[in-house]
């Protein structure tokens, strides 16, 4: 395993059967500032009628802004 500095880099996207919409990569981690940014510019435009919505933190807590 190298030594040095750790880079985070982080990717979300949302999944549908024919494959994946709104997707982001970010360099660093999602903070409280960047996640209703891509909820409201990137996600929020790609849903349909009838879509359903699941997120999961993976335990890390997310800011309140």
């Amino acid at each position: 395993m190298p030594h040095g500095h750790w880079k985070t880099t982080t990717f979300t996207a949302g999944l549908r059967s024919d494959g994946l919409i709104a997707p982001l990569v970010l360099d660093g981690p999602m903070d409280g500032d960047a996640f209703p940014a891509y909820v409201e510019q990137l996600l929020a435009p790609s849903l349909r009628p009838g879509d359903t919505v699941i997120m999961d933190m993976c335990g890390r807590p997310v800011e309140a802004s």
